[in-house]
């Protein structure tokens, strides 16, 4: 079991808090029971989450009881936690929140952050050098074997990955960043980047993300072509056991719904997004499921469940 921290008040204290036993759920219906927030600390953050009093404030005023935030050293601790029933709401990455999915039926979306620029979550996509002939890329590049756009996406999804399996055509790399270097270098003829992406149909126009570093590259847009793009891959969620009563999470929702009006709170909450939260349902997260659910099929020796996107 993983470490957590627990912060009340004014201090913090180091407790091995997913080692708890007996610990209630606010759903047990205890009124003197606080509701448990879970969320994972930021590099270098520890426990002294940015903010804490406004999040504690937050909560406490839509749920009407007291609040406790659990901040979690990792993905994994947060997971285990959640799903033991030692915290009642967890803030996830797509991944994290696929990965709890796959061990267990039992928990919901509340609602998932929106960017700045309106995007819903991103696209993997495959850019290969332009203008494309009719032949197939020979070297591929694919990201960290952690990456949900650059490998496990692509290697779930994209028509030729058993083919380049098998070939060899695929060039793993260590970083997205190392990808994108080796085909502004000429080393490789394609690799798979990301775009952010509205909630609109796959033919929506694609900007952003990749497209944009390589124009700060200095590749021209006439430099590369997209052969292939993935399904929406929402941004990760705030998720509820689905045993939490609907009055509770109605009242989460209408919490998130608003939190776009009190930018502080918008970024406590969601600093790496910043354009509020949407609705969001359990199908919005199958993609991503079952791109967790292929893992087996990522390059051999460089598997591993992502926790990270």
């Amino acid at each position: 079991m993983g470490l957590a921290w627990t912060i009340s008040g004014a201090g913090a204290a180091l407790l091995v808090a997913f080692g708890l036993s007996g610990a209630a759920s606010a759903a047990d219906g205890d009124a003197a029971t606080p509701f448990r927030v879970g969320l994972v600390a930021h590099d270098g953050e520890g426990p002294a989450v940015e903010g804490l009093s406004a999040i504690k404030a937050a909560f406490t005023s839509a749920l009407s009881m007291p609040v406790e935030v659990l901040v979690a050293r990792d993905y994994a601790a947060l997971i285990e936690s959640h799903l033991d029933g030692r915290i009642d709401y967890a803030v996830y990455t797509a991944s994290a929140y696929a990965a709890a999915s796959i061990r267990c039926a039992c928990l919901r979306p509340v609602a998932a952050p929106v960017g700045i620029d309106g995007s819903f979550g991103m696209r993997s996509v495959l850019i290969v050098r332009g203008p494309a002939g009719d032949d197939a890329p020979t070297a591929i590049a694919v990201g960290p074997d952690d990456s949900l756009a650059t490998r496990l996406a692509p290697m779930a999804f994209w028509p030729g990955a058993e083919n380049a399996l098998k070939t060899g055509g695929l060039v793993p790399t260590g970083t997205a960043g190392e990808a994108e270097a080796m085909f502004l270098d000429g080393a490789i003829d394609a690799y798979f980047g990301w775009v952010p992406a509205p909630p609109g149909g796959e033919d929506e126009p694609l900007s952003g993300g990749s497209f944009e570093r390589l124009a700060a590259a200095g590749v021209d847009a006439s430099g590369f072509e997209i052969e292939w793009r993935s399904a929406l891959l929402r941004y990760g969620p705030h998720a509820v056991r689905d045993t939490l009563p609907q009055a509770q999470v109605e009242a989460l929702q209408r919490l998130l719904s608003g939190v776009v009006a009190d930018p502080d709170l918008n970024y406590y909450l969601e600093r790496r997004h910043g354009g509020g939260f949407a609705a969001a349902t359990q199908q919005d997260y199958l993609p991503v499921i079952e791109a967790l659910g292929a893992v087996g099929r990522v390059i051999p020796d460089r598997a591993a469940a992502s926790t990270t996107d």
